[in-house]
């Protein structure tokens, strides 16, 4: 019965590719039909833009998304930690949670955007600034997260642990973290996006390499074609980010599924 559900959802599911890949077929079309016959200065063409990313695939792209990657990757780690931590120190912390958190909140109002070029005066040009924008912006994103679900753990189930004789350290460790869990998975799926927006804005500011370096530059010297190649890169990039976020949640919160 599985497999019989399982192929009437694929048969019903290919009609609806079809019409995702026609739909896609005559906007391309459409837009090479403008773009000939307009002057193409501003519109470019897919043609043009197909042959500017084969240009950028046999070498020089793969600088800029390393760059970008790394900065991805790092920014990610930091924050993912020191959110999480704070989040969970403070969300089980009542005195430390008034205390710090309206500070937390008012430096989570300051616009992130207006904080890399401060980062960048500070700390140069090169991939260090645009780390420390993406820890920032996930480090807020997992807090709140977290925060809020360690805010929520059942107390009755702490005090039951409890008196089995577990320390602090304990009730901490076996019981605070893992109800967590659900809500720091749900932090991360949400800050992959943001890790990759906040690397490309730092590049896009000053930068020597990266995917918001290639953007900047060709919007600064009116190469569309460029630009459009950028984006359709960054659209792709995202895109990917996404459903990794997504098949992490599902493949670690799979048990979540099957209690349901």
């Amino acid at each position: 019965m599985a497999s019989t559900e399982a192929r009437s959802g694929a048969d019903a599911g290919v009609p609806i590719v079809v019409w995702q890949i026609g739909v896609g077929i005559v906007f391309l079309a459409a837009w090479e039909a403008v773009g000939h016959s307009a002057s193409g200065e501003w519109t470019s063409r897919p043609v043009l833009i197909a042959q500017r990313l084969a240009e950028w695939l046999s070498g020089p792209v793969y600088q800029h998304l390393a760059t970008t990657a790394i900065e991805v990757v790092v920014g990610l780690v930091v924050g993912v930690f020191c959110g999480t931590v704070a989040g969970l120190l403070l969300g089980r912390s009542p005195v430390l949670a008034v205390v710090l958190r309206p500070i937390i909140v008012a430096f989570y109002s300051v616009p992130l955007v207006a904080l890399a070029p401060l980062f960048i005066m500070f700390f140069g040009l090169d991939i260090l600034p645009k780390i420390i924008l993406v820890s920032i912006v996930v480090f807020f994103l997992l807090f709140f997260n977290t925060f809020a679900g360690a805010g929520q753990v059942d107390n009755d189930l702490i005090a039951a642990v409890r008196l089995m004789g577990s320390t602090p350290r304990e009730n901490f460790q076996k019981v605070v973290v893992p109800a967590c869990m659900v809500w720091i998975i749900g932090g991360i799926r949400i800050a992959l996006p943001f890790a990759l927006v906040a690397a490309t804005t730092g590049e896009m500011l000053a930068a020597r390499r990266g995917l918001g370096f290639l953007l900047s530059d060709a919007a600064n010297s009116f190469d569309m074609t460029g630009l459009y190649a950028a984006l359709f890169i960054l659209m792709w990039l995202g895109l990917a980010v996404s459903e990794a976020a997504a098949a992490m949640e599902r493949r670690l919160l799979r048990w979540r599924d099957a209690a349901e």
